[in-house]
């Protein structure tokens, strides 16, 4: 009888410690699907953090602009938390996104036939025309005028592709030089670094409204771009269906507009701008 009794509880023993593991095993994978879920709702957007007001740095060193809320509510409606890296280079931004560095980017992004090769964008969220501006003593009424001056762009963008064509029809002696810069733009072109630059008609509009630079446009627009916010060719779907019902939940409910018209004076969310 005694070696009967020890022997039971010795099996009661080894199956309560046999439960005991499982449910351990059990614990630690549920905090490991935790965990995972939890990184797994992270959306991390790449930007240059300095293109006042589509997505800036304000003077307390916080992000914020039109973009930068429109990531914010996105990541209120799906879940996301919205986690930025401040990149100084397009094309690296491009190739973090390609290399699954980055989610996406924000930066008025154009989407372009040759970027839908490599890319696949989210909703369109904004439209907008992309005009020359110079200073407001220059000559210069169109394009064509600035035949053999400078002009600064950021490469890597859509604007590099209409430069090259439009330089492949003037006379080489003649063409556009394009220059970058790693200061501010705008105090670059006032001082007489280059002569032009490409700029949105609504980030122009803000410009203007500080009244900081005597800059004018000129020209017929060099590009009407659509904007939205590119992804890998084969993106994290989930975060991809996500941003995108917030998108057109927010285009629905007139959140987009709103939003628009607090950071550009004018609604460019519904239809083009060509003025």
């Amino acid at each position: 009888m005694k070696k009967r009794l020890i022997s039971t509880i010795l099996c009661i023993a080894m199956c309560a410690g046999l439960v005991a593991g499982c449910g351990a095993k059990e614990e630690k994978k549920e905090e490991k699907k935790d965990a995972k879920a939890t990184e797994e709702k992270v959306l991390t957007v790449a930007t240059a953090g300095s293109f006042f007001p589509v997505i800036y740095t304000d003077d307390d060193g916080n992000l914020t602009g039109f973009e930068y809320d429109i990531l914010e509510e996105v990541g209120k409606r799906s879940g996301y938390k919205t986690k930025y890296e401040i990149v100084g280079d397009m094309a690296v931004m491009f190739e973090g996104i390609e290399t699954g560095k980055y989610d996406t980017m924000a930066g008025q992004v154009s989407v372009t036939e040759e970027r839908e090769e490599k890319y696949t964008f989210s909703e369109v969220y904004g439209y907008n025309a992309i005009k020359m501006a110079v200073r407001g003593d220059d000559p210069a009424e169109s394009v064509e005028d600035l035949q053999g001056r400078k002009v600064c762009i950021e490469f890597g963008t859509v604007l590099e592709d209409v430069f090259n064509k439009l330089n492949a029809s003037y006379p080489e002696d003649k063409q556009i030089e394009l220059v970058v810069t790693e200061g501010n733009i705008y105090d670059e072109l006032a001082i007489g670094h280059y002569d032009a630059f490409p700029i949105t008609v609504l980030s122009f509009d803000k410009i203007n409204e500080k009244g900081e630079y005597d800059f004018k446009l000129i020209g017929d627009p060099v590009l009407i771009d659509k904007n939205a916010f590119p992804f890998a060719k084969e993106p994290d779907k989930e975060k991809l269906e996500a941003v995108n019902k917030a998108i057109k939940e927010m285009h629905e409910d007139g959140t987009l507009s709103e939003l628009s018209e607090k950071y550009f004076g004018r609604d460019i969310t519904q239809q083009e701008i060509t003025e």
